[in-house]
């Protein structure tokens, strides 16, 4: 008697009940995954302006993490005008000299959409600045739990 599991979806249950057949899942994470994504708003370009005021101004209080030393970046949390809370992450300047390639890169990232992962919903390239905006989610970092900073 075997499990066959695949990362998309449970397709055959290892526990028995009362036939002598496996039993089949018929409910899949891909429809959960497009009933639950269809709340998230389109990939946007954000001016510098909406993101200073999500943000407070880029305020030290609303810094959540900082980290790299070639390319440091600072990650803030805010919130939009349609309250929506989010987590900026502002490059260093060095980090994308190429706007054009920080657009198409952002944009592409920007397609896949998953519950089970912090979504990108925008980005902003305005002048020497880019930033990423992504859903926000509370509690610190993954690094701070595995890690225990």
């Amino acid at each position: 008697m075997g499990c066959g599991c695949s990362k998309f979806k449970f397709s055959v249950c290892c526990l028995r009940s009362g036939h002598d057949g496996p039993m089949v899942e018929t409910h899949s994470i891909e429809n959960e995954e497009n009933s639950e994504v269809g709340d998230l708003p389109t990939f946007h370009q954000y001016t510098i302006d909406q993101l200073k005021n999500a943000t407070s101004g880029f305020a030290v209080e609303n810094i959540v993490s900082e980290h790299g030393e070639k390319a440091p970046n600072v990650v803030y949390k805010g919130k939009l005008e349609s309250q929506m809370r989010i987590a900026v992450k502002r490059f260093n300047r060095s980090a994308w000299p190429d706007a054009q390639q920080f657009l198409e890169e952002a944009r592409a990232v920007g397609q896949l959409r998953n519950h089970r992962l912090v979504n990108l919903l925008g980005c902003c390239c305005d002048g020497d600045e880019r930033l990423l905006v992504a859903e926000y989610m509370p509690n610190d970092t993954l690094a701070k739990h595995l890690f225990h900073f």
